[in-house]
């Protein structure tokens, strides 16, 4: 899979820091490839009205978050920042056919995205040998809230019925099926009710399971989570996935109850 060609550098760089604190790095044990698609695998708090910076480690394609929002959907503005790796693969290459050791300089593509309504506004810069400093802080859930892989929303089951509920006959044996093609336990399902006719939203927070099982629960769930499905045809383009926080209600109306699907 290659690297994104670097881009020619922007004609305004003035959004280019001399330094970067709080970096969320992402590794490569963050993350999970499956058909193109990825789960990067780190839950944090996610506010709108902050300026977020990101190491990518891992060798994630940079056109999944600079033609989509959906990794980390509610960030509005973010600093992306991503090894040359058609850079270092040359040099490993050159030095290869050479049989020598050649220590390349350090080369990075710095990518500023900001998401304004539907648009992804991207601005970037290609920078070699000396760096930006930057600081990495690991992110942490924090207490009362829990870490949630997929969610699905049910309205009224009456007047009028919606076409969602079609859905819920063939839940259970599809989760039995992925427990047993993976030889897993799905677990960690909670429900919130939402009104007085049957509207309720399922949170799946898939403890126990490695990335690449949740990412294969992510695109299984996709998958059958329409109605119809037979009758229609329909493409998913390639995703960058993550998790989310979600406070978890213990009491009143909305308190979040486990699903059990052995029942």
């Amino acid at each position: 899979m290659g690297q994104t060609p670097p881009p020619a550098a922007a004609a305004d760089s003035s959004w280019l820091q001399k330094s970067y604190d709080h970096v969320v790095e992402i590794e490569r044990k963050h993350v999970a490839e499956a058909g193109g698609n990825w789960l990067v695998d780190l839950p944090l708090v996610e506010s709108p009205d902050s300026h977020y910076v990101f190491f990518m480690e891992a060798r994630i394609p940079a056109a999944l978050f600079t033609r989509s929002s959906a990794f980390y959907p509610a960030i509005k503005e973010f600093t992306l920042i991503v090894p040359d790796w058609q850079f270092y693969d040359e040099i490993t290459e050159q030095a290869t056919r050479k049989g020598m050791c050649i220590e390349p300089a350090t080369t990075n593509i710095y990518y500023h995205i900001r998401r304004v309504d539907t648009m992804v506004k991207v601005d970037s810069i290609h920078i070699s040998g000396e760096q930006p400093v930057v600081t990495f802080q690991q992110p942490k859930v924090p207490a009362g809230n829990m870490v949630v892989y997929r969610s699905e929303s049910y309205g009224s089951a009456c007047c009028p019925k919606d076409p969602m509920w079609e859905l819920a006959k063939e839940d259970a044996a599809v989760i039995r099926s992925f427990e047993q093609q993976h030889k897993v336990s799905v677990k960690g399902t909670y429900r919130q009710q939402q009104g007085k006719e049957g509207e309720h939203t399922d949170y799946y927070t898939l403890p126990d399971l490695t990335p690449n099982q949740r990412l294969d629960f992510i695109l299984m769930k996709r998958s059958q989570w329409i109605v119809n499905k037979e009758k229609k045809k329909i493409t998913f383009s390639p995703q960058v996935f993550t998790p989310w926080l979600e406070p978890f209600i213990k009491e009143g109306f909305r308190e979040m109850r486990e699903v059990k699907y052995d029942q």
